[in-house]
């Protein structure tokens, strides 16, 4: 695949699992990739989709590349999948983000 892009990538894995816990611990099985990430959004390649995480004061607690599994604490306001990482308002939702 896309060896020189930036993020982080994971080996492939075929399950996806999402473990919210009181809107403020989110884990995620199935990772691929960490596309981008800030304070307020992440974006995530999952082995479903692109997964978009909204909220406040985020942060990765944990990345494990072996078993494909991230950890994400903060205040979690919205967990969506998006069709593509490449569409207009999520592109634009992502850079706007990072370009604030």
């Amino acid at each position: 695949m896309d060896n020189n892009s930036n993020g982080i990538r994971f080996e492939h894995t075929p399950y996806h699992n999402v473990y919210l816990k009181d809107r403020k611990n989110i884990e995620l099985t199935g990772v691929k990739r960490i596309e981008s990430f800030d304070s307020l959004e992440f974006l995530i390649e999952t082995s479903l989709g692109f997964l978009n995480i909204k909220g406040t004061e985020l942060s990765l607690t944990r990345l494990d590349q072996e078993k494909n599994e991230v950890s994400i604490k903060g205040n979690i306001d919205a967990i969506s999948y998006v069709s593509s990482k490449k569409s207009p308002k999520s592109k634009e939702s992502v850079f706007n983000k990072l370009l604030k």
